[in-house]
């Protein structure tokens, strides 16, 4: 498939913002001289066996770029064929990725390679709300293979990947759990409780395990992490 494409870069009056429509379609909500929302939703029926996802981000020097998901993503029945989501993001010096993600559900039957690289250049920070569920509401749910990888000039500041099958669950993984709720913050030190993580360098990520994906308590994290660099609202839609 065609990749889904967000570019942002500085302007005047107004950020330039370049857009390119995949399996993903971006829809510009509002901007300003170094800010853009983007609301990001399927452009079609996704994700089926054998589809390609693949979202590419670019950050210029200086802006921010908020970005959300409509409807989130479900993952159906591979017959024997995997499908694979696959976001390659760059923020350039000084800039700042919002991404507030939905449900990611991956369904019985479901096979799904799904890859996330960040790179990030000198001051830039990304603030990512992931959340990953086994199965609809009465399903164990299918195969996931989840690969997280952030990294600058230096060398990699997060490195993590998560290999689960609902119908095969293991101990010490998510055991019982179907809902893996994750924000992770990059290139900034937020405010942090006794169960959050705290990286070498700055970032810190913050989890919640359970059945719901109502019960988490990480929409209160989102909002303190990512109104971090949030500028505030804007007076009009700008566009």
């Amino acid at each position: 498939m065609t990749p889904t494409r967000i570019a942002v870069r500085r302007g005047d009056p107004r950020a330039r913002v370049d857009l390119a429509v995949g399996a993903l379609a971006p829809r510009l909500i509002s901007r300003d001289q170094a800010r853009a929302h983007i609301a990001l939703a399927a452009a079609g029926m996704i994700l089926l066996g054998g589809d390609r996802v693949h979202l590419e981000i670019d950050v210029g020097a200086g802006c921010v770029l908020e970005l959300e998901d409509v409807g989130g993503t479900i993952a159906y029945r591979a017959d024997g064929r995997a499908s694979e989501w696959t976001m390659e993001a760059r923020v350039h010096a000084g800039g700042t990725l919002l991404w507030r993600g939905l449900p990611f559900v991956v369904t019985d039957g479901a096979d799904v390679e799904r890859r996330s690289v960040i790179d990030l250049a000198s001051g830039a920070i990304a603030v990512i709300r992931e959340t990953l569920v086994l199965g609809r509401h009465g399903e164990q749910g299918g195969r996931l293979a989840s690969s997280f990888t952030a990294r600058d000039s230096d060398g990699p500041l997060l490195v993590e990947r998560l290999d689960i099958d609902g119908s095969a669950p293991e101990p010490g993984v998510l055991g019982a759990h179907r809902v893996l709720d994750s924000v992770i913050a990059l290139g900034v030190r937020p405010p942090v409780t006794a169960s959050d993580l705290e990286l070498e360098h700055p970032g810190a990520i913050a989890r919640h395990l359970g059945a719901e994906t109502h019960t988490s308590r990480l929409d209160r994290v989102w909002d303190e992490w990512a109104g971090l660099r949030i500028p505030a609202p804007l007076s009009g839609p700008g566009l």
